[in-house]
Parts: C-alpha cells; structure tokens; sequence
C-alpha cells in the first residue's frame, strides 16, 4: 500500500477543507453582521412599539376622558331638558290655571253686563210706555181743544 497517494488524497482533503473553512468563515462573518443588523433592527422595532405602546395608552386614556365628558355632558343636557320640560308643564299649567280665572271672570262681567243691559232695557221700555201714554194724552188732549175750538166762532166773539 501505498502511503503517498492517500497523503497526497489527505492533504488534497486538508486543502478542500481549508477553503471550505475559509469560506464558511466569511459566510459565519457575514452572518455575525446580519445577527447584529438584526439585533439593531429588534431593538428599533422594540423601540418603535413601546412609543407606539404608550401613544396608543395616551390615546386609550384620551379616549376614556373624552367618553367621561361626553356621558357629564349628555347627563348635563338631559337634566337641563328635563328642567326645561318641567318648566313648560308648569308654565302650561300656570297660563291654563290664569285662562281659566280669566274665563271665569269674563263670564261673570259678561252675565252683570246682560243683567245691567236687560234693567236698562226695562227701564227704557217703561219710559217709552210712559212718553207714549202722554203723547196720546197730548194728542187726545189737542184733538179735544182742536174739536171745542172749530165750534166755538171767533168771528163774533171780537
């Protein structure tokens, strides 16, 4: 056997292997370099959520005070509603309470305005009849002296 042909196979393989290290040596390099680009790149991701983290709680408890408000505002309105239709019910009630006193005091004039019309209307019906009754007296009372003096002759009495 002979020894040489398989140095020479052993140091062709130690040569192969070298290159193949060298060459797995600048891929483990380039590797280092993408892990610690990656790394880089973790960390500004990592950044990047906790900002975007506390703008979303900022925004969560913006929101939350916002709703707050909005829900004291709409208690806020539906009391002032609720004050305003109570005013109106009562005012409702006041001016009907006031139309019918007002009613109510209308009628009342209106009946004393129809009595006092129906005693003057007697009144005047009594003294129509009483100035009717003396016209016919005058009218009876002038016939009569008319009558007595178309017979009585003046002619001679002068």
């Amino acid at each position: 056997m002979d020894i040489q042909p398989s140095i020479q196979r052993l140091a062709d393989d130690v040569s192969s292997l070298q290159q193949n290290m060298a060459k797995f040596g600048s891929l483990v390099d380039r590797l280092d370099i993408t892990i610690d680009k990656l790394t880089e790149v973790s960390t500004s991701v990592s950044q990047l959520l906790a900002v975007h983290e506390s703008k979303l709680t900022a925004q969560e408890e913006y929101t939350r005070h916002i709703t707050e408000l909005v829900e004291r505002r709409r208690v806020d309105t539906d009391d002032k509603i609720k004050g305003i239709g109570d005013r109106i019910v009562s005012g409702e009630k006041d001016i009907q309470n006031k139309l019918d006193i007002q009613y109510d005091e209308l009628l009342k004039e209106i009946k004393a305005a129809r009595k006092d019309s129906a005693d003057e209307h007697k009144e005047l019906v009594s003294r129509i009849g009483k100035i009717e009754k003396w016209s016919w007296i005058v009218i009876g009372g002038a016939m009569v002296v008319g009558f007595v003096l178309s017979k009585i002759h003046f002619a001679g009495l002068f």
